[in-house]
């Protein structure tokens, strides 16, 4: 019974980060890079120095203003380059909705599933 629980608990936590999956509409390629999907499951692993780093880089960017730099689209790129691996350009040349979609699952990881 208790092995049963923890297959379960297991096979929900995965089905949990399943919306930090993001199977892109239109693949694109960045200096021989192709990607067709990201997998944004990292920020779960990310601490409170992982995202100094990314305030320090956003402001450095020319991000504005220190109220809900969460919900923007520089900041998401930024995040979904650190925990992707990929060059934060590889984020620019993403099709809008597809950016958008990156921006809105940063916003719900930080705002609606902490």
């Amino acid at each position: 019974m208790e092995k049963e629980k923890k297959v379960l608990k297991d096979n929900e936590a995965v089905s949990n980060q399943e919306w930090l999956k993001i199977k892109l509409k239109e693949p694109v390629e960045y200096q021989g890079i192709r990607v067709d999907s990201l997998d944004l499951t990292g920020m779960e692993s990310l601490t409170g120095r992982d995202l100094n780093s990314v305030y320090d880089l956003y402001a450095n960017m020319g991000g504005s203003g220190i109220i809900m730099q969460e919900a923007t689209l520089l900041f998401a790129q930024i995040i979904a380059s650190k925990v992707t691996g990929f060059p934060i350009e590889l984020f620019y040349i993403l099709k809008a909705g597809d950016s958008v979609k990156v921006k809105n699952r940063v916003y719900r990881f930080f705002f609606l599933e902490g």
